[in-house]
């Protein structure tokens, strides 16, 4: 891209935990998780934890070696081959599209749940808000990410705080004699709560110092994420819940809480919305401008995808309306949630492959990285392929769909170009 605004560290880390919408994925992941685990949920989110926090390793080691825009597409290009870097990026496509979906469809959940409005008018209300920040620019939009972020990490800090008050600050082993049965099923949907790390490596020459800022943050947020998830859900274990996190609210706080929570809904859905936004149009301006796809989709104006913007805009708005117009927000939201789990674990294998084979050559030298790609491949793999088998057929078929569109993409352009040369 040509001249552009440069964010800073600090609005870095807004925008990647922004991009976790923590708040909304406490309401909508969390309430999933609950329902496959019940009281198990903080140890859920602590194993959920350790599993993101070795696909940041990753992710952490590859992004001090590039500079260059495109994230887990250009990992995989530059480290695989040509057909595995398109299909990264491909995947990579849908994870933007199902995990920011997954965030606003989880705000129409919400709100839907307190106001009673209709959820077709509340996705057009997210999406519109959504596509219109990331239009106007990075720089607003990391500037909305930094105030909704601070008064989310308060509120999150606060509710924990006083569930723990409620139980009379006991604390107990989270740890369980047996591990829960569907385990393997609430760590697919807990990986949505602290993953916003993955937004911000779609676009490193628009942010300050990249190889230092984004290797750290990448680190740093499912850390932050992660925790104060584990934290919250350690402390409503202990009183016992196992229901509906939006209704336990309002129950406790009254019509004050429901309109403050419908607030956070608001502005939390628009925050995930955009973090993601931003990372799935970046990835197709890379893509395009690689001519792995159309090359009108990496025009600019003023230094900034504005078509590939649009057009990730004009995508999410159709999917999340279809979804709504056919679904109830909570049906809606399991199904775009396990697309987005299962993608989430596609793009983090193929990272830590990428990773593995750069440290082939001097493995000694490498070592950690070696363990970090092994670690978070075999992780990835199980929860993948138990989720494989039991999530809805139709979100599997959907998902392996995509795949084999990714792959068949890859083919054309390889037979293109063996025909040009």
């Amino acid at each position: 891209m040509g001249s552009k605004p440069k964010i800073s560290p600090t609005e870095v880390f807004f925008l990647s935990f922004g991009g976790q919408s923590p708040f909304i994925s406490l309401m909508a992941f969390g309430t999933v998780m609950i329902s496959y685990v019940g009281v198990h949920a903080g140890f859920a989110m602590i194993m959920t934890t350790l599993l993101v926090m070795a696909n940041a390793s990753v992710v952490y080691s590859l992004s001090k070696r590039f500079n260059k825009g495109g994230g887990y597409y250009t990992y995989a290009l530059h480290t695989l081959t040509s057909n595995l870097g398109i299909t990264t990026g491909w995947m990579y496509i849908l994870y933007s599209l199902s995990y920011g979906g997954t965030l606003m469809m989880g705000g129409v959940y919400v709100l839907n749940l307190l106001t009673g409005l209709n959820p077709f008018y509340l996705t057009l209300v997210v999406s519109i808000l959504a596509s219109t920040v990331v239009i106007a620019g990075v720089k607003i939009s990391a500037r909305y990410a930094m105030v909704v972020g601070i008064l989310e990490i308060v509120a999150i800090l606060g509710l924990s705080v006083f569930f723990m008050y409620q139980s009379g600050f006991v604390f107990y082993n989270p740890v369980p004699k047996s591990l829960p049965m569907n385990l393997p099923e609430a760590i697919l949907f807990g990986i949505g709560i602290p993953s916003g790390y993955s937004s911000i490596v779609s676009y490193p020459e628009e942010i300050e110092n990249a190889s230092k800022t984004v290797s750290r943050i990448s680190l740093l947020v499912p850390l932050v994420g992660g925790g104060m998830a584990s934290f919250f859900f350690y402390a409503l274990a202990d009183l016992g819940f196992t229901g509906n996190l939006v209704q336990f609210l309002t129950s406790k706080f009254g019509l004050a809480g429901g309109v403050a929570i419908s607030a956070v809904a608001l502005s939390d859905a628009v925050l995930g919305g955009i973090a993601y936004l931003l990372a799935g149009s970046r990835t197709i301006y890379n893509m395009s401008k690689n001519g792995h796809l159309i090359r009108y989709l990496a025009s600019e104006y003023r230094g900034q995808p504005k078509v590939a913007e649009v057009l990730v805009s004009v995508l999410m708005l159709i999917s999340l309306s279809f979804l709504s117009l056919n679904f109830s927000p909570l049906v809606a939201l399991g199904l775009i949630g396990g697309v987005s789990g299962m993608s989430n674990l596609y793009i983090h294998m193929a990272a830590g492959v990428s990773l593995a084979r750069m440290g082939r050559r001097k493995p000694l030298k490498h070592l950690h990285e070696i363990a970090f790609s092994a670690i978070s491949l075999a992780f990835s793999a199980w929860v993948l392929f138990i989720s494989l088998v039991q999530l809805e057929k139709y979100v599997v078929y959907f998902f392996l769909g995509w795949i084999i569109l990714g792959f068949l993409l890859a083919e054309s352009l390889e037979m293109v170009r063996e025909e040009e040369e």
